[in-house]
């Protein structure tokens, strides 16, 4: 029967196909066994709150949304959010309208509030015309420069041709004089070590006495996410936790480092109320093992990041969200923790592989 209805497993290499057919950039044989892993077989796979299938007439899929389930805690209230990924409407149905009607239909779920933080400006239309909303600081991404001529060469070589190649020839005398005007790493007291799926889940359990909205994480949740940014081909996965001179946890990051490439941070999480330390042993973390930059979305926690010597700032993907007002506001709060470790970072960017 035509409509929409939730996904099934026989209905992955439709999907897969339709995906690589409207995206481009991945085989159907790549995507399917990914979606599979990442909306089936996630631990936190919610029958209520499932990815979403548009049925033509004859049967055949026309349209898909990805839907994963977060479990969160808010004011000491366990909800769940739903994360929005990968709309995509065959050509020939678009103008039917099939995008909307999927996100529609996802929006209207059990869940408490849902959010799409890798979205477009088309995705941005659809959601504004059913209530939700942007939020602005989450949609600005801030690059912390370590070297101005790899940084160029590592966001350039992402595309191929002769600009790639002119920027990796320039790169070295660039760096020669750009290291007299972008300042180096900070040097911070302390420490780090690496962080379990563990002790992540009980740091963020012990900060939910100051946060009221966090992940409900637990070990094995993080145990499944850790393996899954392992196997992505996007750099190698450094999640540290950070002591101060006498011991004390100060907080924790988790970011993916391609070899002399930006390092992408995920996640950033503080004990306290003061996540300078944190973020200065973020960067120095990430310059030591080589990165040209540290890119982050501008969150809360590293608002401080905006006006330090090095730092610059761009337009990042949309971050929209479909909540009441109370949840609108702890998401732009430095009593929230909701990273791209909770959004649609993995799914938006594994499928396109």
């Amino acid at each position: 029967m035509a409509g929409i209805r939730a996904l099934e497993r026989s209905d992955l290499p439709q999907v897969s196909t339709l995906f690589a057919q409207v995206m481009g950039g991945a085989s159907a044989e790549r995507v399917a066994p990914y979606l599979r892993r990442i909306l089936l077989d996630d631990p936190w796979a919610d029958p209520e709150i499932p990815p979403l299938v548009h049925e033509g007439p004859d049967g055949g899929i026309v349209g898909f949304i990805a839907a994963s389930t977060r479990r969160m805690v808010l004011d000491g209230r366990k909800v769940r959010m739903a994360v929005s990924s990968n709309l995509v409407a065959h050509p020939d149905w678009r103008s039917k309208g099939v995008g909307a009607l999927l996100n529609r239909k996802l929006l209207g779920g059990p869940q408490e509030f849902t959010v799409a933080d890798r979205a477009n400006d088309e995705s941005r239309g659809l959601w504004l015309g059913l209530g939700g909303q942007e939020l602005p600081g989450a949609s600005i991404a801030w690059f912390r420069v370590l070297s101005p001529g790899a940084t160029a060469d590592a966001l350039v070589s992402r595309r191929s041709g002769r600009l790639a190649r002119a920027a990796r020839l320039v790169a070295r005398p660039v760096d020669a004089l750009g290291g007299r005007l972008v300042p180096p790493p900070p040097r911070p007291s302390g420490s780090t070590e690496p962080l379990t799926a563990e002790t992540l889940a009980e740091q963020v359990a012990a900060a939910g006495r100051r946060l009221r909205l966090r992940p409900d994480y637990d070990p094995a949740y993080l145990e499944w996410v850790l393996a899954e940014l392992r196997r992505l081909d996007r750099g190698e996965l450094h999640a540290q936790l950070v002591r101060n001179a006498q011991g004390r946890v100060l907080g924790w990051f988790i970011h993916l480092l391609p070899p002399g490439g930006v390092a992408e941070v995920l996640q950033v999480g503080v004990t306290g109320t003061d996540p300078e330390p944190v973020l200065d042993h973020l960067v120095a973390h990430a310059a030591a093992h080589g990165a040209a930059a540290v890119q982050g979305r501008l969150e809360p926690v590293s608002a401080g990041m905006i006006g330090r010597p090095g730092v610059l700032v761009r337009k990042n993907a949309r971050a929209l969200v479909h909540a009441e007002a109370n949840v609108l506001g702890l998401l732009s709060s430095t009593t929230s923790l909701c990273s791209h470790l909770e959004g649609e970072w993995l799914v938006s960017h594994a499928a396109r592989q």
